[in-house]
């Protein structure tokens, strides 16, 4: 266990690594992305075996006393769909009778992802209105001054949420990315991720941007994005001296600097664009509820009840479902073993 050097005689205080999982994105990885994992009664299983050895790689790779995985429920991203309409219409999303899986398989798959969980004393949450991404980032912005994070997903907006002691493992990366090398992987400063989905949008989420403004073109016109930490008032401020030196030495006037200057988009926010836009893409300013908060707290705060729950159980799942010879029987007990040490760790009170 982490440790720092006691001062003046205080009682050293444990470190807590904690491993916050997108679950969607995760499972979303493995069930689309291993189309062809299929066990011996031809029923496909993906989903299952990429989120479970995913899990374990991470948890071999560092030493995690905690682990939460966020769903999305029926209804998640309401919240921002009161605010803006179109948000994630691209996708299909049902906001009146809720989204479910439209594929059997992946709907039974997400079941039994949950139960192997349970199992392993790894702690899940999901609400039917609040996104997985608010509940990850509310607990970053309320993490215990001694807790290291990491946060596994494959969503950018996370980016907004790496700080000292807090990184992010890309699932499609397959990287870590933390400060030191956050450069490596984004054209702007990490303080600026939410100005800049706030400034261009985010086609994924079916989010509208700046008329004509786009990422390079974004970070070519203002370079200071990328060496430090600017406000929309800056960013705006700075295009007008730009279009001023323009017209002073008759250089044809930018029409995307007009349209930052005026806030000017093809989108339904009109002339509160950058209002909106804060507000839906800031992970600083999660959208969560009074229900949602108290839930999360005491999913923090309480002990796992184990009645139930056992990590033969595990065992018994595996072997249904044919994980144990997509895994090897020879060495599919072994491959439970972060999951013990997690289970071990995880009853430590802090």
């Amino acid at each position: 266990m982490n440790k720092r050097p006691p001062r003046n005689g205080e009682k050293i205080e444990k470190i807590q690594n904690t491993l916050l999982v997108d679950g969607n994105a995760l499972f979303k990885t493995g069930f689309f992305g291993a189309k062809n994992q299929y066990n011996s009664k031809g029923q496909h299983i993906g989903g299952i075996y990429q989120f479970i050895t995913v899990l374990r790689m991470l948890l071999s790779e560092d030493l995690y006393h905690r682990v939460y995985v966020f769903w999305d429920g029926n209804f998640s991203g309401k919240l921002r769909y009161d605010i803006y309409e179109p948000y994630k219409s691209g996708r299909g999303k049902d906001y009146i009778n809720g989204t479910q899986p439209i594929d059997e398989a992946e709907l039974k798959q997400r079941k039994l992802v949950w139960e192997y969980l349970n199992d392993i004393y790894v702690r899940q949450l999901k609400d039917e209105v609040i996104e997985g991404d608010d509940f990850i980032a509310y607990y970053c912005l309320t993490k215990k001054e001694n807790e290291n994070i990491t946060i596994c997903t494959n969503d950018r907006d996370m980016a907004q949420l790496i700080q000292e002691k807090i990184k992010i493992y890309f699932l499609d990366l397959k990287k870590y990315v933390d400060y030191s090398n956050f450069s490596s992987y984004f054209c702007y400063h990490s303080e600026n991720a939410a100005l800049v989905k706030t400034m261009i949008g985010d086609s994924s989420d079916s989010i509208k941007g700046i008329k004509g403004l786009g990422e390079t073109t974004l970070v070519n016109l203002f370079p200071e994005i990328a060496e430090r930490k600017v406000s929309i008032n800056e960013i705006i401020e700075h295009a007008k001296k730009q279009q001023e030196e323009r017209i002073n030495t008759k250089k044809k006037p930018l029409k995307v600097l007009d349209n930052i200057i005026n806030g000017i988009t093809d989108g339904v926010q009109g002339n509160r664009i950058y209002e909106i836009n804060d507000r839906l893409v800031n992970l600083k300013k999660p959208m969560m509820t009074e229900k949602g908060i108290e839930a999360l707290e005491s999913l923090k705060e309480g002990t796992l009840d184990s009645s139930g729950r056992d990590l033969k159980n595990v065992l018994i799942y595996m072997h249904r479902d044919g994980l144990d010879q997509t895994i090897g029987e020879s060495r599919y007990p072994d491959y439970l073993i972060p999951f013990k040490k997690l289970i071990e760790r995880e009853k430590i009170i802090f």
